[in-house]
């Protein structure tokens, strides 16, 4: 398939009089969401590992000329990400070429940049969207959960364990359960959120949670405690689900990753028997998550 005169003719063989001026149907976007809130990081190889070792538990007291007690560290889980590619094209012919006068078929690049964006945010809103998932889990349950397996026995959670929408009282449920994570060993962890991720539809919503003066949930006047929490919120159109929100740590401190194995190129090319050039981008990354300490979320009710 390819672009021909005949395929564009407002521009070209039936070009419209007085023509003013031509609009692809991709609007400009916005910086992307997926590297402000994710841990991204480049890789050389096409498959990278990880894994997790369990730190010791909590320093007992010694009695006097008591031998002392001896630890050891243990093995957690294992994660591998194995790269994805991603490539599309478009041909036109050179008579489209030569013959167009605003640069339409040049500038279709910039639309296929478009199209790699949107690919991209999709691909990594995945990970919020799939709440039930276990595909590429290294510990055997899904992102979210309220039974995530520890090393040194028992299990642990990072969704409310009763699903809520968005409210003054689920966001303070989530923070406490936030407050009592523990690491392998059994020892709080007290990691911090700094981002509310949530849907479009929720933005108001949230900001009102956030940054209100006065609790937004009752006429009384009553302090709002979570302006002291410092979150910031983030709105992602691509949230499949209106009622999802997500409470993140800062992406230096979760393990919820992507890796770029090939940042997004275009290549061209003339084919000689067609006198056509065909154009290309491509990229390759992959996402997925190797520890779910530092990410907390509730699909809503």
């Amino acid at each position: 398939m390819a672009t021909l005169r005949t395929t564009l003719p407002d521009l070209y063989l039936d070009r419209l009089a007085y023509l003013e001026d031509v609009l692809f149907d991709a609007m400009p976007l916005e910086d992307g969401v997926a590297p402000r809130i994710l841990k991204v990081r480049s890789t050389d190889k096409p498959i990278v590992r990880t894994t997790t070792v369990a730190s010791f538990g909590s320093v007992p007291i010694k009695v006097e000329g008591a031998n002392v007690t001896y630890d050891e560290l243990a093995m957690g889980f294992d994660k591998t990400y194995t790269v994805d590619t991603y490539e599309l094209a478009f041909r036109t012919s050179k008579e489209a070429l030569d013959d167009e006068q605003e640069e339409v078929v040049s500038d279709a690049a910039r639309a296929l940049g478009a199209s790699m964006t949107y690919s991209y945010e999709v691909d990594h809103a995945g990970l919020f969207n799939n709440f039930t998932s276990t595909t590429g889990s290294p510990d055997g349950v899904a992102l979210w959960s309220t039974a995530h397996p520890l090393v040194g026995g028992g299990t642990e959670q990072n969704i409310l364990t009763t699903a809520a929408d968005l409210s003054v009282s689920s966001l303070r449920d989530a923070l406490n359960d936030i407050a009592d994570t523990t690491d392998d060993a059994g020892k709080l962890l007290h990691w911090r959120p700094q981002i509310l991720l949530v849907s479009y539809e929720q933005k108001w919503l949230a900001d009102e949670l956030i940054h209100s003066t006065d609790r937004p949930d009752t006429a009384n006047r009553a302090l709002n405690a979570f302006r002291d929490e410092g979150l910031r919120v983030i709105a992602w159109p691509y949230l499949t689900d209106a009622d999802a929100w997500f409470l993140l740590a800062s992406p230096e401190v979760h393990n919820v990753r992507s890796y770029w194995r090939e940042r997004p190129n275009v290549m061209h090319d003339w084919d000689f028997e067609s006198s056509s050039m065909k154009v290309k981008i491509r990229a390759r990354w992959i996402r997925g998550w190797s520890d779910f300490r530092g990410v907390y979320g509730s699909p809503g009710a």
